[in-house]
């Protein structure tokens, strides 16, 4: 089927999401993205859509927990300890919302899907394989992340050494890990649905584990659970069933070390080189724990509408291994942050999005190929990019989360209407 013209804008702003630090600039104290600007151009074509009966709105349960968490922010912002601080942060909100709502009505068929999914696969393939180019040339020489831009500028809580953390075209690795759970998730999801060759995924999957691994961030855990599901059920459904398990309960232990490792200091600064004091029997919580603990205790303060949206919640002090001294603001969790920012309304709000879409898909029939595999494949991106991942690092406000949010709620939307 032919790509209708006003389909284009919303397919280059889904190829766009990875290219978060191209062409970034400040709109007064708000950040702008290249992929906000292809958002703008998007819903301008599809509300003309719209207009000329070329589109029409779908009919969906969403819209019902994305107005009440509309409210909960609203409701956070005007309760906020700096309510006009808040008020900027309560744009970039709506517009999240907003991205749902155009990805629920741009999606109305599983060719749609298709559309989406290669969008999102040829931006990330070209994102990847940037990355990938940065650290090859990282150990050519070019090691200056001014002018290797995949870099990440510091090593965090690693030790420092001769290597860099990847952060590709977003401004953190932790960032980007999120991402290509997701895009992890999609290439498995266009293989089984045909739309992409075989070849080309072990390519495509080569590159992308690779620089997954650079990002060095607690969130590779989450690719090890959604692989070892994924091989563990191959090996079960042609009869290695030991083997299958065994390939599930090592990518869920991984998973589990990757976040006690982060839960925990794991190195610490030393005139004298590197310290690991869990060598020495020194067991004590990480700044991520800190930042986690504080902004907890900023939800007790503001139990019902937390301290604001867009507020800093958590206060982590803390000398990184390579001597800096580093503060964070940010509860590094994002269900902690959405209790510290937006209180219980907030979270409460906002989880009923992420219910509505897991038992969505739960609920979802079989009906055929791409059906089971989007049912299979979405659960998992959600497992990986938002259930796991939200442990270790705050992606509320991630606009490829609310792509897939939207996304998973137009195709709840098509399996109801087909099976009326």
């Amino acid at each position: 089927m032919k790509i209708r013209i006003e389909q284009w804008p919303f397919l280059l702003f889904v190829a766009s999401l990875p290219f978060a630090s191209v062409l970034h600039f400040r709109f007064y104290s708000y950040p702008v993205q290249i992929a906000d600007i292809l958002f703008l151009l998007a819903a301008a074509a599809w509300i003309a859509a719209f207009a000329i009966k070329r589109r029409s709105v779908v009919r969906s349960r969403f819209y019902i927990f994305l107005a009440a968490y509309a409210i909960a922010v609203v409701l956070s912002t005007i309760a906020s300890a700096n309510p006009a601080f808040s008020s900027i942060k309560l744009l970039g909100k709506f517009y999240l919302i907003g991205i749902a709502l155009l990805s629920i009505n741009s999606i109305t068929s599983t060719d749609d899907l298709k559309r989406i999914v290669q969008a999102w696969l040829v931006g990330a393939g070209i994102a990847l394989l940037l990355s990938f180019v940065g650290l090859l040339l990282f150990y050519a020489g070019f090691t200056d992340p001014s002018q290797n831009i995949v870099l990440h500028p510091i090593y965090g809580s690693l030790p420092p050494g001769n290597y860099r953390r990847i952060e590709g075209f977003f401004f953190y690795p932790s960032m980007l890990a999120n991402f290509i759970g997701i895009t992890w998730m999609f290439v498995l999801l266009a293989l089984s649905s045909n739309w992409i060759k075989p070849r080309t995924v072990w390519i495509y999957a080569a590159v992308l584990f690779v620089v997954d691994l650079f990002t060095l961030t607690p969130g590779l855990g989450g690719i090890c659970i959604t692989t070892g599901y994924v091989v563990g059920k191959h090996l079960r459904d042609h009869g290695m069933k030991i083997l299958g398990r065994t390939a599930i309960a090592a990518g869920i232990l991984i998973a589990t070390v990757f976040f006690i490792t982060a839960s925990i200091t794991m190195f610490s600064f030393d005139p004298n080189g590197t310290a690991i004091p869990v060598s020495h029997g020194m067991i004590s919580p990480s700044h991520r724990t800190v930042a986690w603990k504080t902004a907890f205790e900023t939800f007790l303060k503001d139990p019902f509408f937390g301290r604001g949206v867009g507020m800093p919640v958590a206060n982590s002090k803390f000398v990184d291994p390579s001597g800096n001294s580093q503060i964070l603001t940010d509860a590094h969790n994002t269900y902690i942050s959405l209790l510290g920012e937006t209180g219980i309304l907030g979270f409460a709000a906002f989880m009923g999005i992420i219910v509505f879409l897991t038992f969505g898909l739960f609920k979802m029939r079989n009906e055929d190929t791409i059906r089971r595999s989007v049912r299979i494949f979405f659960l998992l991106a959600l497992a990986d990019a938002f259930f796991y991942q939200s442990l270790t690092g705050s992606y509320e406000d991630s606009r490829h989360l609310w792509v897939l949010f939207g996304t998973i709620a137009a195709m709840l939307a098509v399996s109801n209407k087909s099976n009326k």
